[in-house]
């Protein structure tokens, strides 16, 4: 026997219990097996689709004090955190003394943020939510958001080509958990990056005691042709670091694009370093890193 149809306004997506009370659903209705119980007090017609999906189950529980904050905010707006790969559970804010306290959901009570609609959802601004997130992220989290909202990573306006002045300013606040060591972050952001894999990159060889390459600089020909825009590069010695996706391997196109690239810069004798993933970490960064220092001293000594 097939369970009775829920009114329409209830069918079209996650509800809670009180409101189906309210269009005379009754409880067994509401035990039913067609519909999932995703929170205390939640029912859903229908399987969470992602990070947005899960905020929407969530959300009809939300009182009007109340938003997705910390790391929720962020990467509803499209930007790295570090559990991009794994649920977690979601952060909401609050201005009240009561924080929210219920399984899968970390309440946060918070000074007032500017807030944003994503998807129907309230949730805080960008520049709030990485000073909310600040002190239960550790240092690389934080650069490549900072990479991130200063370049062009996420499709909303509002977490996109943010000037890193504007950053820092937010991290002025005084005696907020974490906010030192976001300060010491912003010093290590640098706008143009486009992935987290090349904040890495970048990372790695300053930390190696190597000078800071240019992320994204337009590179051109004697006779002024353009070449390209390296991930990174060193202009004086005409080295430029390529960090290769999977994509650039399964892409036929993007293969193609990469290969006729590089013979451009080649041709004008630049030496093109293709980077990995594997290259980034353990022996293999350290294998890059000395290839990179024998380079530049060659350009040093010439």
């Amino acid at each position: 026997m097939h369970p009775r149809p829920l009114p329409p306004p209830l069918a079209r997506g996650p509800f809670s219990t009180a409101t189906a009370r309210s269009h005379g659903v009754a409880p067994h209705r509401l035990r039913a097996h067609d519909l999932r119980s995703p929170f205390h007090g939640v029912r859903s017609p229908s399987p969470a689709d992602g990070l947005i999906g899960r905020c929407r189950e969530f959300a009809p529980l939300l009182r009007l004090d109340e938003y997705f904050a910390h790391e929720t905010a962020l990467a509803l707006a499209g930007l790295p955190t570090p559990r991009r790969s794994e649920p977690g559970p979601l952060h909401v804010g609050t201005i009240r003394s009561r924080q929210r306290r219920r399984a899968g959901v970390i309440g946060h009570r918070l000074v007032p943020a500017t807030l944003h609609d994503i998807g129907g959802l309230p949730v805080a601004d960008p520049v709030d939510a990485l000073v909310q997130a600040s002190n239960d992220m550790g240092l690389d989290d934080l650069v490549r958001l900072g990479d991130a909202m200063s370049g062009s990573w996420s499709s909303h306006a509002f977490a996109r080509e943010l000037p890193v002045t504007t950053l820092q300013a937010a991290a002025s606040v005084r005696g907020r958990p974490g906010i030192r060591r976001l300060r010491e972050a912003l010093e290590l952001v640098r706008p143009g990056v486009d992935s987290p894999q090349e904040t890495d990159l970048r990372l790695l060889i300053v930390r190696a005691g190597l000078p800071e390459p240019e992320v994204n600089v337009k590179r051109y020909a004697a006779d002024g042709s353009y070449l390209g825009k390296p991930d990174l590069s060193y202009g004086w010695c005409r080295l430029a670091l390529e960090y290769q996706g999977d994509h650039h391997r399964t892409d036929l196109e993007t293969w193609r694009y990469g290969l006729a690239r590089r013979e451009r810069f080649e041709d004008e004798g630049w030496r093109v370093v293709l980077v990995s993933r594997d290259d980034l970490y353990g022996a293999a960064a350290a294998v890059l890193t000395a290839r990179i220092r024998r380079y530049l001293a060659r350009c040093e000594s010439r």
